[in-house]
This record gives C-alpha cells, sequence and structure tokens, in this order.
C-alpha cells in the first residue's frame, strides 16, 4: 500500500484473509481499520513508531497466542459490517 490511499483494496484484501493489517493512518485505510481492534494504523512519517507497534503486536502474540485470532476476527467483522451486503 501507498502512503496515501483513496480506498486501500490492499487492506481490504488483507483482512478478507483474516490477516492482523498494518496500514497507513491516511486516507481509506484510516476508514476501513479500527485500531487495535481490526487492524491497525501505522505513521509512515514516523517509521520508529510503526517499527516500535509492529514489533509490540508481533510480542503480544507470542505471549497471548489468542490475540492474532482477536485481531483476525476484527478484521473479518469489520469487513462483513462495512462492505458486504
Amino acid at each position: 500500500p501507498a502512503v496515501y490511499e483513496a480506498f486501500g483494496l490492499t487492506v481490504v484484501e488483507a483482512m478478507t484473509c483474516g490477516l492482523p493489517t498494518f496500514a497507513t493512518c491516511y486516507g481509506g485505510p484510516a476508514e476501513i481499520i479500527e485500531h487495535g481492534k481490526s487492524g491497525f494504523h501505522v505513521d509512515p512519517y514516523h517509521p520508529d513508531n510503526a517499527a516500535e507497534l509492529m514489533a509490540n503486536s508481533f510480542e503480544k502474540c507470542k505471549t497471548n497466542p489468542g490475540y492474532w485470532d482477536e485481531i483476525s476476527a476484527g478484521g473479518l467483522r469489520r469487513i462483513h459490517e462495512r462492505f458486504l451486503v
């Protein structure tokens, strides 16, 4: 994905596959993802913060294996609520 995307099809595709998704906090992805519930917003202008967020999320998955499933389910729920009729 780009820094700014009008919609963010790759974000929707990733979430539809059940992947916990990290995407830019600008444009379409900012509206698609509920930060911490259905994925994560990263600010591409602050890569250190983005790297820390990703590392912390992976560490949380390591210590709490259900966390991956929780974010994955949140992403699927968000897609079904917003984009599927």
